[in-house]
Order: structure tokens, then sequence, then C-alpha cells
């Protein structure tokens, strides 16, 4: 697959001119057809193209029109998008933005507000906004362009790159919530085969339209709900955040949106919020990012009546390595593996290969999988071993082809000598408690004689003895049972729903 994102995004909007490609809740429902998409970007990809000759862009936007068309316009141009996670701290974000080589960054006047110090520092702030304003004479000429002129001949006079192969195509940072962020370097053969790997699986069931909330600089949210919609999938509603659960159930039932993507946290909470009224006439529900608890699935079945698929996937897979679907499911697993990918396990201490359906570290090898870390040369020789990515993720595949994710290596402690995982616990907690209890997290902290013990963070009512006493009745073995528990106001979550382990960690030490 030599051909570039750019021009995968060009032909898919050039095709479907007259498709309302975007629909962006945030901004009043403003709807925006494939052509005029195409139009904008590669109007203000000229504007890109004359004003930064570095080879990455800097983009820090929400989802909606505005960061859509920043990253369009950059892949336009032949530029590499760097989405940049204003939510990770001022730190965090500077640190992506030197490792980047950012000289400029495209953001608006209300992100620069709304951030204040906390704005990366990642060279001159370009106002997207503004740019389209000053290039719509050119917006209108290149959206007729593209409604006449043939893909190619198009591409040739816009200066778009028409070949990508194994160049750079994307660059996302890890959510740094085990450590410093690590640039992902993703290449246009792994996000196009990723789509073409997505729509293989869920092509045929005919998906209208997505909610685009995720942010952009998460991998969910770059791929699934940016680029597909972008190159001929379904139309994206976006909004500018996944934790307004109140205005999302709103925006599914306004716009009739058909597929869903999040995680099981705000999943749970979107659904006690919407309700089926809202909610009911999705057509999907799939959920990543953490284990998705059983008695979850079964509570949004029964209560808004449609079915939650689990998938799974990472950063460095571009995302989506497996996923459930109507027809092709099976409970507790995560999915088949999307064509083209192939699976192993290893034995985590010595890295033997091990026989089909035994358990072990998860390792993937295929056309999605990135290439390395960026200028990390030490830890992409960790993780990258003879074509196979090493994750760290422990799980076996069955003899059917279903993945079954049995935990992080993050979220597993070594207590006694044994390995306990944290994500069994809080599976165990959750069902016994269905919610009344709050969000409940499990952690863990360092003990002088058992090298660590678990810690469980809560934020509603939780009866310690009562908790221990539902552990043991369910078989969890005594060494797994936590005995201590503190009470938070929140369970610290990242901004792409994902638990926050490091914040947790140093709730834990210090309660």
């Amino acid at each position: 697959m030599t051909e570039s994102l750019g021009m995968a995004c060009l032909r898919g909007l050039a095709r479907g001119w007259v498709r309302i490609a975007l629909v962006d809740a945030g901004m009043g429902g403003r709807e925006l057809r494939a052509g005029l998409l195409l139009g904008a970007g590669l109007a203000l990809a000229r504007r890109i193209q004359k004003e930064e000759l570095g080879r990455r862009v800097g983009v820090v936007l929400p989802p909606g029109a505005g960061g859509t068309i920043a990253n369009l316009a950059c892949v336009l141009a032949g530029k590499v998008p760097v989405n940049l996670n204003f939510t990770s701290g001022r730190v965090a974000t500077d640190s992506a933005a030197k490792q980047a080589g950012l000289r400029m960054v495209l953001t608006a006047p209300a992100m620069e507000e709304k951030l204040g110090e906390q704005f990366p520092e990642a060279g001159r702030r370009a106002n997207v906004a503004q740019w389209l304003k000053e290039e719509k004479a050119w917006v209108l000429v290149w959206s007729i362009l593209a409604f006449f002129l043939p893909a190619g001949v198009l591409a040739w006079l816009a200066g778009v790159p028409q070949e990508g192969g194994d160049g750079e195509a994307g660059l996302l940072f890890t959510s740094g919530s085990t450590g410093e962020p690590k640039g992902v370097v993703l290449s246009h053969r792994n996000v196009l085969s990723n789509l073409e790997q997505i729509e293989s699986v869920l092509g045929d069931l005919k998906l209208k339209s997505v909610l685009g909330c995720l942010p952009l600089f998460h991998s969910f949210g770059f791929t699934v709900t940016l680029w597909w919609p972008l190159t001929g999938g379904p139309r994206v509603v976006t909004y500018p955040s996944p934790l307004d659960v109140q205005a999302l159930g709103e925006v599914v039932q306004k716009y009739v949106v058909d597929l869903l993507v999040t995680t099981p946290t705000f999943l749970r909470t979107l659904m006690r919020k919407a309700g089926r009224e809202k909610l009911g006439k999705l057509q999907m529900v799939v959920t990543g990012a953490e284990k998705l608890p059983a008695a979850l699935r079964e509570e949004f079945l029964k209560k808004i009546g449609v079915a939650v698929h689990e998938g799974y996937g990472m950063t460095e897979g571009s995302p989506v390595i497996a996923v459930n679907r109507p027809g092709a499911e099976r409970e507790g697993t995560v999915g088949k593996v999307v064509p083209g990918i192939e699976v192993r396990t290893v034995q985590e201490e010595t890295g033997e290969v091990l026989a089909p359906e035994e358990p072990g570290i998860l390792e993937f090898r295929g056309p999605n999988i990135f290439s390395g870390y960026l200028g990390r040369e030490d830890l992409s020789a960790k993780v990258l071993r003879s074509g196979w990515y090493h994750s760290a993720d422990f799980g076996r595949m069955d003899e059917d082809g279903f993945l079954t994710i049995e935990g992080r290596r993050a979220r597993f402690s070594k207590i006694g000598g044994e390995m306990v995982p944290h994500g069994v616990v809080e599976e165990h907690l959750n069902q016994w408690l269905g919610g009344a209890g709050g969000e409940v997290m499990v952690t863990a902290v360092e003990d002088e004689r058992k090298g660590e013990v678990l810690v469980v963070l809560h934020s509603g009512e939780v009866n310690h003895q009562e908790a221990e006493k539902v552990l043991r009745e369910r078989g969890v073995p005594n060494l797994w049972i936590p005995k201590k528990y503190i009470r938070v106001g929140s369970i610290p979550l990242l901004a792409s729903g994902k638990l926050d382990l490091a914040a947790g960690r140093k709730m834990a030490q210090s309660g």
C-alpha cells in the first residue's frame, strides 16, 4: 500500500462530493458536505505550505470542524499532524512538542483562552478559523474543482503528495499514564491498512454515522472518528468533549448516531444520565481502553436495549487490533483480530514462544503495527522483536480465533511471589456494587513484607468489611483481597477515558 493518507482523503471526499461528511454538534449542528470539506482542506493546505517549511505541524483543537480541517490540511500539504494532548499538563505537552520539533501549532482563540498558561510551548500559534476566512475564495475554488476534476489531476494541481508508503503520516504521543509520553510514529501504510481492516470488519453493517467525541490526540479519535469518515466511511457527528455525557446523549438522539465508540467508564455514566430515550436507536456500541465488565454489558442491554461489543487496540497498532461485532462475537473476549494481523504469546521472563491457545504476553505482527518510537531506539528495540510488537498485555487466542485479554502488565502486582491482576478484583467489586458504590479503581502501594499491597479507590459508599466478605464468597484468593480502601472525590481518568494509573497510585500513596 503506497498511497498517501492525503490522497486517500482526497479520493474519498471527492468521490462523495455531495454527501454530508461531518456534523459539528458543538457548533449548533453545522453540516459540512464532503466537497466543501475538501475545498477547505486544500485551501488551508496551501496556506500551511507557505507558512511552515518544517515537516510536522502541531494541532491543539478538540473534535469538530476546525480540528478535522486542520488535520486534513496537514496531510494534504504533505505535513505530519501532531495532535497534542492538552489535558496532560504543561510538562508533558512541552515534552511532546520538543520531541516533535514543532515550530507552529494550529489552534483557536477559545483554546488559548481555555488553556491559558497550560497552552503548550509549540512555536507560533495559527488561528485556523482566521486563516480559512482569509482563504474563503480559494475554499470555493478548490471545492468546485473537486467536483469537476479527476482525483489525480486535482492532486497534481494542488500539490498533494500521492505516494506515502512507509513515510510518516501521523505522530501520536502515549498518554503518559505510566511515565513520560513517547512519540508513536504511524506511517501512511499503518493508518491506511488499519482503515481497510476496520472497513472489512464493519463495512457490511452499513453504519451511516459515528460519534466523534474522543480527543484527536487519542488513537481511536485519530483513526476511527477522523480518518475513517474522511476516506469514505460513515459521516462523523462531532462533539468537543467525551466528558459532557448529558449533552452527548442529546447529540446521539438528535443526529441519529449509529456507532458509539467509548470506554466502559464513560458508557456507564452515559447510560445513567441519558437513558433509553436518547440512546435506544444506536445500532452499535463498542468499548475499549479498559475491560468491559459483564455487569455493565448486561445492564446496558437491559436498560437501553442495545448490545455492547468489546474491542481492543493500542496506539502502536494504529490502533484497532480486534473487535466483537454482531454475528461474530464471544462474551469475555475482545473479538476476532482484524484481517492481516498475526498473534502469538510468549513467556514473559524468557521470551519463549508459547503454543497456540496458551496464555502469555501478546505479540502482534501486521501492516498496521508501527515501526518505532520517535527518537527512542532503545525503547523501540524493547518492543519490536523480529517484526513482532511485544505488547504490555497478557492474553490468549482460542481455537476459533477470539482474543482474550487477561490484563495489562502495568495492572498487575507481585504479592508474595504471585502476580495479582487489579482488573479482576475491580470487576468483582463492580459486579457486587452495581454502581451503588460509585466508581472503583484498584491500584497498589509498596509494602515491606509482601512487596506490594492492593488499595481500592472508590467514589461512593463502600463497606470495607462487607467487600472483603463478598470477595471471599466469590472465590477470590486471600492474597488478592485488598485490605485498604480510600474514598476519593472521583476516580482519576485521562481525557481518553482510560484510568490514570499514575495519578491513582499517587492518591493511594498519599491516602
